[in-house]
C-alpha cells in the first residue's frame, strides 16, 4: 500500500468515524463496517462533496485496501471498511473517535 491521496484520507476518516459511532451505539461489527453505496456515502456523510468524486475516491480506497466494494451499475454499490482500513486508522489515531473528529474539523470539505 502506498501513501493515500488528501481526499481518501478525509473519506477513510469520515467513514471510520461512522464505524466507531456505529459501534458505541451498540451495533455489531460487521453491520458498522458497511455503509452502503457511494450514493448513500455522498448524501449522509459528505453532501458538500460531488458524487463522482466520492464513487472515485471510494475505488480508490478500495485499490488500497481500505474499503472493500462491489460493483453495480457503474458505482460502488456496496462499500465496506476492511480490516486493513481499521487497522490502519486505529494505528493511525490512537486516541480513538475524539481524534478522529479533532482530524476531520481541520480538512476542508
Amino acid at each position: 500500500m502506498g501513501t493515500l491521496t488528501n481526499d481518501s484520507e478525509k473519506l477513510l476518516s469520515v467513514i471510520y468515524k461512522k464505524y466507531l459511532e456505529n459501534r458505541k451505539s451498540g451495533m455489531s461489527k460487521s453491520d458498522a463496517k458497511n455503509f452502503g453505496s457511494s450514493h448513500i456515502i455522498h448524501e449522509q456523510l459528505l453532501p458538500k462533496w460531488l458524487f463522482d468524486d466520492v464513487d472515485d475516491t471510494c475505488r480508490e480506497l478500495d485499490r488500497a485496501g481500505m474499503l472493500d466494494c462491489l460493483y453495480g451499475d457503474d458505482i460502488a454499490s456496496n462499500v465496506m471498511i476492511s480490516d486493513s482500513g481499521i487497522s490502519y486508522m486505529e494505528n493511525r489515531f490512537k486516541n480513538g473517535l475524539s481524534e478522529v473528529v479533532e482530524f476531520i474539523s481541520k480538512i476542508k470539505p
